[in-house]
């Protein structure tokens, strides 16, 4: 109760989201405000739908992560190069390119709904980034997160703007979904799997502390909802899901493979999702007096850390380092991250590890 009460404490109310358009990222929006915990972690009121098989192209199979082989086991193995050339593949690759299948209308205020294989492969990217850093995986959507998570999509598009809080002057405006955007991680510009790529990624100057991404890893997170409008005519796309899993997101801390849950994590990491700000979470440990060291292999890095910002998930330090992403690396480059005065429990403790970029391939 007391870890509670210190947690409502710290959480802040702002946090900018970002919008997409025309191939920039700009500050639009603020990070929605988790509700309260409640005395005890209450029985789920919603009809859970887990993700269902679908049948067809090997590359297509979309089955969720907590049905992956026995040999991947609840979470990668990041420090086998092959396993997660396996994983980027079969999992990330295949989340791409799958038909949203929505049959709404911006222009009538129709929510619609996309297919279920999309929402599979918008489970299936969450998941892939999940099982990375070594949290278990999201065990499904909710379907009332996501009818008010797809409500609110609607609202962003048809407005063509970000809001946790739309007023009812909005267009297609709905209390359903403005409580989805309360609730909700938004996304102007982008939808689907690219929308959850787009949120790990977390750019833009209002993001500094990563709080989508810090969202979309918090452990103890078991369902969340998805809303997708793609792009029609004048509108942008839209992304709105759910991340407050209120049922469980008091309750206890489940096993992850570290202690800590970190991005990108330690061991081996495709390219394409290692993004410009790192980070490191760790539950309840004071970051204040935090510094970060790094090396390019075994040359000194610079090491940029922005402000601390608590209350966003776990608690978590984010940093920049001083080289470039997002290019294929000609071999596997490694860096070396070490973490100093990082307080739990009022002790100052270090952390180290490798983060090893790869080329996984097509």
């Amino acid at each position: 109760m007391k870890r509670h009460l210190k947690l409502l404490q710290i959480i802040l109310l702002i946090g900018a989201l970002v919008l997409l358009v025309n191939g920039r990222f700009t500050q639009a929006d603020h990070l929605p405000t988790p509700p309260p915990p409640p005395t005890f972690p209450p029985q789920p009121t919603t009809t859970l739908v887990p993700p269902q098989a679908v049948a067809g192209d090997s590359n297509f199979v979309y089955l969720p992560l907590v049905l992956r082989p026995e040999e991947i086991g609840p979470w990668v193995d990041t420090q086998n190069r092959s396993q997660v050339v396996t994983f980027y593949q079969t999992e990330y690759l295949a989340s791409e390119g799958v038909p949203h299948g929505w049959a709404g209308s911006v222009g009538s205020c129709n929510p619609g709904s996309t297919s279920a294989a999309f929402k599979e492969a918008v489970l299936r990217r969450i998941n892939f980034f999940r099982a990375m850093a070594g949290v278990p995986a999201v065990q499904g959507f909710a379907a009332d997160y996501n009818s008010k998570a797809q409500a609110a999509a609607l609202m962003m598009s048809a407005q063509n703007d970000l809001s946790h809080a739309p007023d009812t002057s909005w267009a297609c405006y709905t209390a359903a979904g403005a409580e989805g955007a309360g609730s909700s991680n938004l996304y102007l510009g982008v939808y689907g799997p690219s929308a959850i790529s787009g949120y790990i990624y977390d750019p833009g100057g209002g993001n500094y502390f990563v709080g989508h991404r810090r969202w979309i890893l918090y452990p103890q997170t078991k369902f969340m909802g998805t809303g997708d409008i793609p792009a029609t005519a004048g509108k942008a796309a839209a992304n709105a899901l759910w991340v407050f899993d209120s049922a469980n997101m008091w309750g206890p801390r489940p096993d992850t493979r570290e202690a800590f849950v970190a991005w990108p994590p330690p061991g081996y990491v495709p390219y394409q999702v290692v993004y410009p700000r790192w980070s490191f979470a760790y539950a309840g440990a004071d970051f204040s007096g935090a510094s970060v060291t790094m090396s390019k292999n075994g040359s000194p890095l610079s090491a940029t850390v922005s402000p601390v910002a608590n209350g966003y998930g776990e608690n978590t330090l984010v940093w920049e380092p001083g080289d470039s992403f997002g290019s294929a690396p000609g071999s596997d480059i490694t860096y070396q991250v070490t973490l100093n005065n990082v307080v739990i429990g009022g002790s100052p403790q270090s952390f180290s590890y490798q983060v090893i970029v790869i080329n996984p391939g097509p």
